[in-house]
């Protein structure tokens, strides 16, 4: 044999010995099949990592033997062309063991080629990449828990400015049913509040699904109240249903409300659906803890909230009621007079004042002192207010005057309204250390928005002299006005 064919030979046995040597202890599993696919061989590491030996899947095509139920459909379906067309292709993909375990390999087909050019193999290299894609996964959930967290803490940091944003009680209870049904969509939930005397609380507001809640609760009923914390039903070994609940077996949370120190309502939680049998447990404790977390914020800012309103609405009040009576003060009487008289004029309604003023008080203050004098300024105030029909505000001016703000009244309705105080207060019977004081009696006078003018300073003005003309007829009476016949109560 020539000396250049020994040294081929030599070269390309020693080029199978190294091809040997990688195919056998390769880490990555290969599979040689034909240009149909069918495999023909594979090397120890696809045995080893398949549990499939070349009996097993000698003829037949390597993804149907390896592809399972969970295996991507669009991925098989890409590998499916590439072959057809005799192009290369790597993907991730799905398989299963012969024991039906299930694992990620990072998959390269490759089309292989004679020297004349025709298509002889495919070359498929398989390397298991399941715990690369555990980590990704676990990777993408911790990402999507920190996207989550992240818009909850938008959604709660959005929720307290418009909780700290509201002005009154009202829009409160409009802000908190709104974010907590944001926040806790799959939960349904109701808010109580004590009533004035703190013996039941009465439902405020509720949201969800569920047909209704109860229209109120007893303090008893409910174990968060009585051991003075937020309790959650549904995650722990020991608990007890609260009496207020009707449909036992579904996780709730109930979260007192606290404003000022003082315990004034209960926010409660209701997870519709979430009962034992429903999602799996791990789910379902780690949804609850999930919103138990969050609950105990939201319950925290609307206390907060509450104690925020419940503030501004005293000091707010003190600014514009009267301390003694509890009637509108002047401030409020002027800011209100001009928003009213301007609305009426724009929509063509009615409006009147009623000026009154308690006849010969100086007398009550002289005789029996101050503190009777005040006595008999709260009476007075007290049937205003209980006898004032709708669109009627009653204000103390000061000392002993009053005037009453009535939108819609022309003059016969107010003429009305001003006899129906008169009678009432002239009713008014009381009594100092066991001895009756002299009857209490007020003179009114009517202004009339249009026929007394249209600026609120002259219809102020024509009620105070329709007033002053009572008080010189005889007082205990009403002027309707100047040109008006002078109409006598009693005298």
């Amino acid at each position: 044999m020539p000396a250049d064919d020994v040294g081929a030979d030599t070269a390309s046995d020693t080029q199978r010995f190294y091809a040997d040597l990688v195919m056998h202890h390769s880490s990555d599993a290969v599979i040689i099949s034909d240009p149909q696919r069918k495999a023909l061989w594979v090397n120890p590491a696809f045995t080893s990592q398949t549990g499939y030996a070349i009996e097993d899947i000698s003829g037949r095509d390597p993804g149907t033997v390896l592809q399972g139920p969970d295996t991507d459909v669009e991925t098989g379906a890409q590998i499916d062309v590439a072959c057809r067309q005799r192009h290369e292709i790597r993907v991730d993909i799905l398989n299963y063991t012969k024991s039906g375990a299930a694992f990620w390999v990072d998959l390269k087909v490759t089309p292989v080629y004679d020297a004349t050019g025709r298509h002889t193999h495919f070359i498929s290299t398989m390397r298991d990449i399941t715990e690369r894609k555990m980590l990704e996964d676990q990777n993408e959930e911790m990402r999507h828990a920190e996207a989550l967290r992240q818009s909850e803490r938008q959604l709660l940091a959005l929720t307290s400015e418009w909780l700290y944003s509201s002005k009154s009680f009202d829009e409160l209870l409009m802000v908190i049913k709104r974010a907590m049904h944001t926040l806790i969509p799959e939960a349904d939930g109701a808010l109580y509040i004590y009533d004035a005397p703190r013996t039941v609380l009465e439902l405020a507001i509720s949201w969800g699904t569920l047909p209704a809640f109860a229209t109120h609760i007893l303090p008893d009923d409910c174990w968060a109240l009585r051991r003075g914390r937020a309790y959650a039903y549904g995650l722990k070994p020991i608990e007890f249903v609260c009496d207020h609940v009707d449909k036992p077996g579904m996780p709730y949370f109930c979260l007192p409300v606290v404003a000022h120190g003082e315990t004034i309502g209960l926010m409660h939680i209701v997870f519709d659906g979430f009962e034992e049998g429903g999602l799996m447990r791990h789910m379902r404790n780690e949804v609850l803890r999930n919103r138990w977390d969050i609950s105990l914020i939201c319950a925290e800012q609307i206390s907060l909230a509450v104690a925020n309103v419940r503030l501004r609405q005293e000091l707010h009040d003190k600014s514009v009621r009267d301390p003694l009576t509890g009637l509108w003060n002047r401030r409020w009487f002027m800011e209100h007079a001009l928003r009213e008289l301007t609305m009426a004029q724009r929509d063509a309604r009615d409006l009147a004042l009623i000026s009154v003023d308690v006849d010969h008080f100086k007398q009550f203050n002289d005789r029996f002192g101050h503190e009777t004098g005040d006595m008999v300024l709260k009476e007075v105030g007290h049937v205003l207010t209980r006898d004032a029909g709708g669109n009627v505000a009653p204000c103390r001016l000061g000392g002993e005057e009053f005037i009453l703000l009535c939108v819609d009244h022309d003059e016969g309705a107010a003429y009305e309204q001003a006899e129906r105080v008169r009678v009432a207060i002239s009713e008014i019977a009381l009594t100092v250390s066991g001895q009756p004081l002299p009857a209490i009696t007020v003179s009114a006078g009517l202004g009339v928005l249009g026929r007394d003018g249209t600026v609120l300073e002259d219809i102020m003005k024509a009620a105070d002299l329709a007033l002053y003309r009572a008080k010189a007829e005889g007082r205990n009476r009403v002027i309707a006005s100047l040109s008006s016949e002078v109409t006598i109560g009693a005298s």
